[in-house]
């Protein structure tokens, strides 16, 4: 669970789950990402229901979804990716919005970050998040990784490219978290 500071610095960290841990289960943990994307879009059009509004428990279930991914991708960034990484830092806008994830023992990670009063949070409605951005993101993610593997070897460079496509979608994960959990109107 993604903690929210009043002055917005944010902190979570788990242990990830043994099911999807062992390194033989790389598809397991792509498919994973796949179905909770899906599972996430179901489970928002059920909540919009006929009064279009969501309610403070949808809204906690939605950032339940968006967890759930964040920690299957942080998995691959750690597993599959970038296993020498212990510590990374993502960042936008010059580094008014700022993550770092660091990993200990194993499977024990950490995401610790801040958001400067200076950044500029996208006034958005998270369906069109969902359907443009965040589908984007995935869809990316999905295609920088197929290009890389179709010849069977997924090279450093390649690695790389797909890691820093993961960052990104971490970044718009956390940061839609606390769009959802401070700032947004659903419609």
């Amino acid at each position: 669970m993604l903690e929210i500071s009043n002055d917005f610095n944010l902190k979570s960290y788990g242990r990830f789950p043994e099911e999807l841990s062992d390194s033989k289960s790389f598809k397991d943990r792509m498919v994973e990402v796949s179905r909770l994307f899906q599972t996430m879009g179901e489970s928002y059009l059920e909540h919009l229901g006929d009064d279009s509004k969501i309610s403070g428990s949808e809204k906690k279930n939605l950032i339940e979804h968006l967890e759930n991914i964040l920690l299957v991708l942080v998995m691959l960034r750690k597993i599959d990716f970038s296993p020498l990484d212990e510590e990374t830092y993502i960042r936008k806008d010059r580094g008014l919005f700022e993550i770092r994830l660091r990993f200990t023992d194993g499977s024990v990670w950490e995401l610790t970050g801040s958001i400067r009063p200076e950044y500029k949070m996208k006034q958005r409605l998270f369906k069109e998040w969902f359907n443009t951005s965040f589908s984007n993101d995935i869809k990316t993610f999905y295609a920088i990784y197929g290009n890389a593997g179709m010849d069977k070897i997924i090279t450093p460079e390649e690695k790389i490219q797909i890691t820093k496509q993961i960052d990104r979608i971490i970044a718009e994960i956390v940061e839609m978290i606390v769009y959802i959990e401070r700032f947004m109107l659903f419609q």
